[in-house]
């Protein structure tokens, strides 16, 4: 599956998702989707040193796995905005955020099952 064609499924999954991006596993943008009508918090450089934050963060949580299990996803709650960090495969990450009012449950759940054992996310 393209990147392109993921991101547009992730905007699919719940009208409150503001953007989605996937990176590389060195934090590098590799493809954005920004929500029509939405005006990003975080400027460019903002929103690329959070893609750093985020996989350096995923990074480090990796050294526990053999005592804690596999990370499946993060979730920050902020005043703002939710933001969900997801591995896809070995070789990126997926990023989405969503305001306060949007039906977190239900966007993890959706998310969860719709990457789920999918071999094409080893790119």
């Amino acid at each position: 599956m393209s990147i392109q064609k993921i991101l547009d499924n992730v905007m699919k999954t719940d009208h409150h998702i503001r953007y989605a991006t996937i990176c590389d596993m060195e934090g590098k943008e590799v493809g954005t989707v920004i929500r029509e009508g939405v005006t990003p918090i975080l400027n460019d450089e903002e929103h690329k040193e959070t893609l750093r934050y985020a996989v350096n963060a995923w990074k480090t949580r990796a050294k526990f796995e053999p005592k804690i299990g596999k990370g499946k996803y993060v979730l920050a709650v902020y005043e703002h905005l939710r933001r969900m960090t997801m591995p896809l495969g070995s070789k990126y990450m997926l990023l989405i955020t969503w305001g306060p009012d949007g039906g977190t449950q239900d966007i993890v759940s959706h998310l969860q099952n719709m990457f789920s054992g999918d071999p094409t996310l080893e790119w």
